[in-house]
């Protein structure tokens, strides 16, 4: 059966090891430039060092985050943070622009790529380009079915190398398809604030105004969670479950780890004694973890995305865009400062639990055995179109009594709580304790020792997890003793004691062979454990770096620079817009141009794949390939992903590259080019365009509305894609 890989993420040093220490089986974490969360804390070049070898010490593989675009004037500096974290021996890079993609394959071939899930790919065509392109590994889009990761993976392990599937199993989801999201950057006025750079300011987490004037959030999806679907995700064939979450805090990522790992284990066990469909069976989620799930962050419950079908309305986040925690009841009665308290509560408010300007809250509970306590944190929600536009009120409590009836009474907080409202636990602070106090990863090993009268002791540690050995001699000479001799248990009690270090012997990891009567001095014992435990450490922190070549030098970087011509080939926005004008070139849809037989059409006109095609566009394609090969002989056709330019290319069709490859630099269009695509629209992020305009988002949820307008009062056209099944919003 295959044991997917746990990906957990990083936002800092907290979360490495909150994530080490709670089972993952691989992290991946940023540097302070180049990736898609630079409002994490990262991890300065001072620092990486330390963090990649306290993962490796621990058996956790570290995939580096290198996933924006990428100017022509960045590239040297990414290309050498790339040969810095390879010499660091990183276990992968994680890639969206395909420039730096270019370089690294042909640079540094044996460091593995992971094509990042801003690469927008989905289908078979785009993984074999990804292939073709040096990536051993796909993050596929978010918006894929069960049915199609399956699909994929099995697509996937044809290739040649083969290339792993990696899916999210929770966190925060994009409503627009990752990497072709132009919403943050165009409203905010050119401010630079866009995801492809690293920067989103989440504009799909604001509320808009709908065609009857309704503010809700139309855009603000639910976080995932896919706990439940273990074993059907086993068995899709899907290499990696991610979780989501660099901008969490450490905590976060500790709970979910835990539970993952859990289940992951479970199942595991399951198959492994019932077999894979019979275990599917027997799998269950303990409520209680479903809780604490829930607890450490959802947006309105979760959702299982589009594993099994489009979820429509239920995707959304409902009355608020933030963590709604868990609802535990609602609002009966509110107590401020300037009303009388009734005679209960006067000790109370004598006690300073009602200070001037404050409330106390009566709260009936949904649950009488549910749980709040002092350090808890609440938020009053209210299904209201001002209250959309403001911060909920509540806080943290500082008292709370149970008063009866299913009601308790808490405080104290500011003004705002209104009779009737909802009532949100969003952080609890028992959870929260003890989410980072859990004992620190161990790794077994086993230990061999041999003490013979008149030779020198060996020890020989064994690392298990990697079949790493190490034989210390000792230079002490085993004798007779003359008085007590030593006996196996005091040199296995010796042996045992690895507690500052990362590995323990398990329960049957020490094996003692001593002749009797001889005295060995447990000094010389200790000094061979911390050898062996030392010389084992510093093998396993140098496996991933000696199987590779070793990292550039200088003259060999210049060398490359001077060769690729870094920067040299850039074209500047102005020249890239001029380039789109001379063209000729005038994009119609593929459908109409079938439609039309390419008659009748302005001159220039050429068919164009959208940038996404998942769906009823692929499918078209697939059906009529010949047809409309033919049809565009001619004319060409430009692609807006790269998951049909080998395709159209084999078939000896023109193919001109279009804007949803996110061609950012010169290298990337030269990698495109090499494959079979000559650029005509480089990336939004440019600020290129043509007659089309620039589509803000391309989302396969089904907004039902004319027009959003935004809070700052711009009205967004919401059209329907050609193919029917996708929406665009302008």
């Amino acid at each position: 059966m295959n044991r997917p890989e746990l990906l957990s993420p990083v936002g800092g040093k907290a979360h490495l090891i909150a994530a080490v220490n709670n089972g993952a089986d691989a992290v991946y974490m940023g540097g302070m430039a180049f990736n898609a969360r630079i409002f994490a804390d990262n991890f300065s070049d001072e620092e990486l060092p330390d963090a990649i070898n306290y993962a490796h010490s621990h058996g956790v593989k570290v995939y580096m985050t290198i996933n924006t675009l990428i100017a022509d004037s960045e590239l040297a500096r990414a290309f050498d943070y790339c040969n810095y974290i390879y010499g660091l021996g990183a276990d992968g890079v994680i890639v969206q622009d395909m420039g730096l993609a270019r370089l690294l394959h042909k640079y540094l071939p044996d460091f593995p790529l992971h094509l990042s899930t801003q690469g927008t790919l989905y289908n078979k065509g785009g993984a074999l380009a990804a292939s073709e392109m040096g990536f051993s590994r796909v993050v596929p889009a978010r918006e894929l079915s069960l049915e199609e990761i399956k699909e994929l993976a099995a697509y996937c392990s044809t290739l040649e190398p083969e290339v792993d599937v990696e899916v999210f199993v929770h966190g925060a989801l994009c409503m627009c398809y990752s990497g072709q999201c132009q919403m943050s950057r165009v409203l905010g006025g050119g401010s630079g604030r866009t995801g492809n750079r690293g920067t989103c300011a989440q504009p799909c987490r604001q509320a808009y105004r709908g065609d009857d004037g309704e503010t809700y959030y139309a855009l603000s999806p639910k976080d995932l969670c896919l706990i439940e679907h273990i074993p059907e995700l086993v068995m899709s064939g899907a290499a990696s479950f991610k979780i989501e979450g660099r901008m969490k805090t450490p905590e976060y990522v500790a709970v979910v780890t835990r539970i993952y790992r859990k289940y992951i284990d479970l199942y595991e066990r399951l198959a492994a004694e019932h077999g894979a469909e019979k275990a599917a069976e027997l799998y269950r989620v303990e409520e209680c973890d479903m809780l604490e799930l829930r607890q450490i962050f959802n947006r309105g419950d979760f959702t299982e995305g589009y594993l099994f079908g489009n979820p429509g309305e239920d995707l959304l986040s409902g009355s608020s865009p933030k963590n709604q925690g868990l609802r535990i009841g609602r609002v009966i009665a509110v107590i401020d400062s300037e009303s009388k308290v009734s005679e209960k509560d006067e000790k109370a408010a004598a006690r300073g639990a009602l200070k001037r300007g404050r409330e106390l809250v009566c709260i009936e509970l949904a649950d009488p055995a549910t749980g709040l306590g002092n350090g808890d944190g609440i938020e009053f929600i209210r299904e209201d179109a001002d209250y959309l536009l403001k911060s909920p009120a509540g806080g943290v409590v500082t008292y709370v009594k149970d008063i009866g009836l299913g009601c308790i009474l808490a405080g104290d907080f500011e003004r705002g709580a209104f009779t009737g409202d909802t009532v949100c636990k969003v952080t609890d602070r028992k959870l929260l304790e003890a989410a980072l106090d859990v004992p620190e990863k161990k790794l077994p090993v086993t230990m061999s020792f041999t003490a013979r009268a008149g030779q020198f002791p060996v020890l020989v540690m064994t690392d298990v997890r990697n079949g790493n050995s190490v034989e210390i001699v000792s230079d002490h000479r085993v004798e007779f003793a003359e008085k007590v001799p030593t006996d196996s248990e005091r040199i296995e009690a010796s042996l045992d004691r690895l507690g500052d270090t990362v590995y323990t012997p398990g329960l049957t990891g020490i094996d003692v062979q001593i002749d009797d009567g001889i005295m060995m001095p447990l000094s010389v014992v200790n000094r061979m454990r911390r050898e062996a435990a030392d010389e084992l450490m510093k093998r396993r922190r140098e496996h991933v770096v000696k199987s590779r070549r070793p990292a550039l030098t200088k003259d060999e970087i210049s060398e490359i620079r001077e060769a690729e011509g870094f920067g040299s080939g850039a074209l500047s926005t102005d020249e890239w817009q001029k380039k789109v004008n001379r063209s000729g070139i005038r994009p119609v849809a593929l459908e109409h141009f079938m439609e039309t037989g390419g008659k009748d059409l302005k001159p220039g006109s050429v068919p164009y794949i959208m940038n996404v095609s998942k769906g009823s566009l692929d499918r078209f394609i697939e059906m009529h390939f010949d047809e409309i090969a033919e049809a565009c002989r001619e004319s060409g056709i430009l692609c807006g992903n790269a998951g049909w330019i080998a395709r159209f290319r084999d078939a000896g069709v023109k193919v001109y590259g279009d804007y949803g490859l996110n061609v950012f630099n010169r290298q990337a269009a030269l990698a495109y080019e090499e494959y079979g695509a000559e650029i005509y629209m480089p990336s939004h992020e440019t600020g290129v365009s043509d007659e089309r305009g620039i589509p803000l988002m391309i989302t396969e949820h089904p907004v039902e509305e004319k027009k959003l307008t935004d809070r700052k009062g711009g009205a967004h056209r919401i059209v329907k894609a050609p193919s029917g099944d996708k929406t665009l919003i302008y």
